[in-house]
């Protein structure tokens, strides 16, 4: 089949140059001037086509790396409007708190396999920061100052300790204690107290770590254990974000 085809395009091209060879002369400048023109025009047509082309792939790759940077502008946006609603919080606690005995500082490290739920702070002795100060954002308490360094401390979350605590409505007392995620148990509240889901807890000021008053989290879930006719199981949940803190305040005693 290949064979036939090339035969009959010979064939075709032998014919048609006999008849050219044929023609008279004005006949045969009228044809190649009409071939060079259509040649030409030919030509121009690919070439145009080739630039259309090449301009359309330019112009695709230029909307495409602009719709990447409108992107990531739109990221950054996002991150600062979340920034400015924290600094916002911050800014509201800070001056709930007068200004004065709260030290700001950044997270810039934490525990990766949260064995010992910890995090590291920006702020050291060069804050004026020392072992045992309390530890909170304006969602409430996150833990106390468990080790200091020149420009850092560890910060010891509020999962590793016990905390004296007492209900804001009802003065009802107890100890607050972690028993999973941002999930607490206020421990030792006898049976006969009036305790109800939503009520605020916050530290009590025994013991002398924590000051009183600062928010621990509300009483998400109330009951009583059959076996245990004297204490109520109280269950609170708290409001600090403890796996994705960035900024949080010392409390200065």
């Amino acid at each position: 089949m290949p064979n036939t085809r090339g035969l009959l395009a010979i064939g075709f091209a032998v014919v048609c140059s006999l008849s050219l060879m044929g023609l008279p002369h004005p006949y045969k400048t009228y044809v190649a001037e009409q071939s060079r023109a259509g040649l030409l025009a030919a030509s121009q047509w690919m070439f145009s086509r080739a630039i259309r082309y090449a301009r359309n792939e330019e112009k695709s790759q230029f909307l495409l790396t602009q719709n990447v940077k409108l992107a990531l502008d739109n990221m950054r946006l996002r991150e600062a409007a979340w920034e400015n609603v924290r600094l916002r919080e911050a800014l509201v606690f800070h001056g709930s708190e007068g200004g004065k005995g709260v030290i700001p500082a950044e997270v810039i490290g934490r525990d990766p396999d949260q064995i010992y739920d910890t995090i590291v702070i920006n702020a050291g002795y060069d804050h004026g920061i020392s072992k045992d100060m309390p530890v909170v954002t304006a969602a409430g308490l996150v833990g106390h100052i468990a080790q200091v360094g020149d420009s850092d401390s560890i910060v010891q979350l509020l999962m590793r300790s016990q905390v004296s605590a007492l209900v804001q409505s009802t003065r009802v007392q107890g100890i607050v204690s972690w028993t999973n995620g941002q999930r607490f148990r206020l421990r030792f509240v006898e049976a006969s107290s009036f305790v109800r889901e939503g009520d605020r807890v916050v530290s009590s000021g025994l013991g002398g770590r924590y000051p009183k008053g600062i928010p621990i989290g509300k009483v998400v879930e109330v009951g009583q254990v059959k076996r245990d006719l004297v204490f109520q199981q109280v269950f609170i949940e708290s409001n600090v974000d403890f796996p994705n803190l960035e900024e949080v305040f010392v409390i200065v005693k």
